[in-house]
């Protein structure tokens, strides 16, 4: 006869001895003996703030998005934009958080004589980079990886006092992030870039703004479901939250809560 049980995973329960933060914790789970023969979990609801900026630093890896680069004669010259949750432009007095302020702020001084204003078109939502006379282009440097918030595909190709994006600016900052989980999940996931991956759940961060918690409730059975080859020991558990590139993410003070259905065989 199988049985069933639900358990609760919470950051705020996390074992402080094995756990790095609250989005890299391990939990000890003071029921031991049913927990050792676990056959199969069902992850029922998942909840995971929204903390990460759409301007990110070096503290995320290969998913930052701080610098930006122009080029002038072929000599890049490179920006770092602080870390933080920024707005593209507004109407009237720009806060401090405008993004196209913040540039200009940057790159000004830097190429003095010459200025730019960046604005974006009414018609087009495409940035425009206009410079006092001298000519430039957009950089390819790798490292300039800001380009995809703001629109830019890579050099146009030519010197020229007025650049156009060569599409729209994206501000909306990470759209999935995912739970990780060797003791639950080992081998589960399969990842184009990575191959196999212990993946236990994807969450959408599209409709969570800055801020505020994503909730998961999964209501298909079949899809949540982690079956085992053998019996596995789950009185520890460790979770992990990572982006779509393997980079581990950093709740802060936040709580990352995970509710799954386990099922093990009657003793």
């Amino acid at each position: 006869m199988s049985l069933e049980k639900l358990v609760t995973i919470s950051s705020s329960d996390k074992n402080n001895d094995l756990s790095v933060n609250n989005s890299d914790f391990t939990v000890t789970l003071n029921e031991r003996n049913l927990s050792q023969g676990v056959n199969r979990v069902l992850i029922k609801e998942v909840t995971v703030p929204n903390v990460f900026p759409n301007v990110r630093g070096t503290d995320y890896g290969t998913n930052r998005n701080n610098r930006f680069f122009i080029n002038q004669g072929g000599f890049d010259t490179g920006f770092t934009i602080p870390e933080g949750q920024y707005v593209i432009s507004t109407i009237g007095t720009p806060p401090p958080n405008d993004l196209l302020t913040v540039l200009e702020n940057l790159i000004n001084p830097v190429i003095t004589p010459e200025t730019v204003t960046i604005t974006i078109d009414p018609i087009t939502n495409k940035l425009n980079f206009l410079f006092s006379s001298a000519n430039f282009d957009f950089s390819n440097s790798e490292d300039s990886l800001l380009n995809n918030s703001l629109g830019i595909k890579g050099p146009l190709g030519a010197l020229a006092a007025s650049l156009t994006a060569q599409s729209i600016p994206d501000l909306s900052g990470l759209k999935n992030v995912y739970i990780h989980s060797k003791d639950i999940a080992d081998l589960n996931g399969v990842d184009a870039g990575f191959g196999l991956i212990s993946l236990a759940e994807p969450i959408s961060l599209a409709d969570t703004p800055y801020g505020s918690y994503s909730y998961k409730k999964n209501d298909d059975d079949e899809l949540a479901s982690i079956v085992f080859e053998q019996p596995r020991n789950l009185s520890t558990i460790r979770i992990v939250l990572r982006d779509e590139k393997g980079n581990k993410l950093d709740i802060g003070t936040h709580c990352l809560n995970i509710v799954f259905k386990a099922y093990f065989d009657a003793v």
